[in-house]
């Protein structure tokens, strides 16, 4: 596979690519006078210390997407991809700025990593029809220490991947660091002067996806190994080894769908009690190495 940039989305007809701010203006009243003969003026309102507080409802939970990227291990190609996971949080804003803040949080799986520099943080989310834009600290504009171009075209499709998914209307994102545009993110390459849309899948996404079980997962045997794949001709390589690192089971599945389709994949196997490191992997057409694996450590309880 090679690599390619971020594709430009097309500008829409009719429709500014301009952000749209909403002022919210409080508006105050000037001093009271006195009171009216006769009346008595108004209480006080009640302080911190003597406000009785209510019940408060609980905040609304939400499952939402959020991107990661990974190293594949692959050369000359996909060297840097994208993994999803799903997390259930308080909705913070709107689906769209929830996720992104979970996206800009560390992903449960330590395989995976946040593509931007530590720090970064979400400012602002705004929309125009179609299309959202997307304000991150000004942290987001100095590299993080391994830095490369394959790093930064992950870390703008991270972004347009978790807003698109978390609301499939999205056609086109634009990003901004400290409410400027970015023409090229870390001078590497990445151009994000315009706004973005989604890479295919077989130009971004993890060639091998383990979807279940989930990382941390407690699951009881047999267990389904299940995941979403773009490999040469469907053939995905699977195994699992337990805490001492011995293999217990192995084998190879096809997905639905050969490269550079995406094709599901599940085998269902036995395995003992205990803890254990599900891994799905495909081989490299160059020397035939173990490439683009994706693993899930869970706890097989019977």
């Amino acid at each position: 596979m090679t690599e390619h940039p971020s594709t430009p989305r097309p500008p829409r007809a009719g429709a500014a690519l301009a952000l749209v701010t909403v002022l919210v203006t409080a508006c105050g009243t000037g001093p009271a006078g006195p009171p009216a003969p006769g009346t008595s003026p108004p209480p006080p309102p009640p302080s911190s210390s003597t406000a009785t507080a209510g019940p408060s409802a609980p905040p609304e939970l939400v499952t939402v997407p959020a991107y990661y990227a990974g190293r594949t291990g692959m050369s000359g190609g996909l060297e840097v991809a994208l993994y999803r996971e799903f997390a259930r949080v308080p909705l913070d804003g709107d689906r769209v700025a929830t996720a992104l803040r979970v996206a800009l949080s560390p992903p449960r799986d330590p395989d995976y990593l946040v593509p931007w520099p530590e720090g970064t943080r979400l400012l602002g989310v705004e929309r125009l029809e179609d299309l959202v834009t997307v304000d991150l600290s000004a942290e987001a504009a100095t590299p993080p220490p391994d830095a490369d171009a394959a790093l930064a075209q992950a870390a703008l499709q991270q972004v347009v991947h978790t807003v698109t998914a978390a609301d499939p209307s999205v056609a086109g994102v634009q990003l901004l660091v400290d409410g400027s545009r970015v023409p090229d993110l870390w001078d590497l390459g990445a151009h994000a002067g315009e706004a973005l849309a989604r890479a295919s899948a077989a130009e971004v996404l993890g060639p091998v996806w383990v979807l279940q079980p989930e990382e941390g997962a407690r699951v009881t045997s047999p267990v389904t190994v299940a995941g979403r794949a773009t490999v040469f001709e469907g053939t995905v390589g699977w195994d699992v080894v337990d805490a001492g690192g011995r293999v217990v089971a192995q084998g190879w599945t096809t997905a639905s769908a050969a490269g550079p389709g995406r094709g599901d994949f599940s085998v269902v196997v036995d395995l003992p009690p205990g803890e254990h490191t599900v891994r799905a992997f495909s081989e490299s057409a160059r020397d035939g190495s173990r490439v683009a694996e994706d693993s899930k450590a869970v706890t097989v309880t019977g």
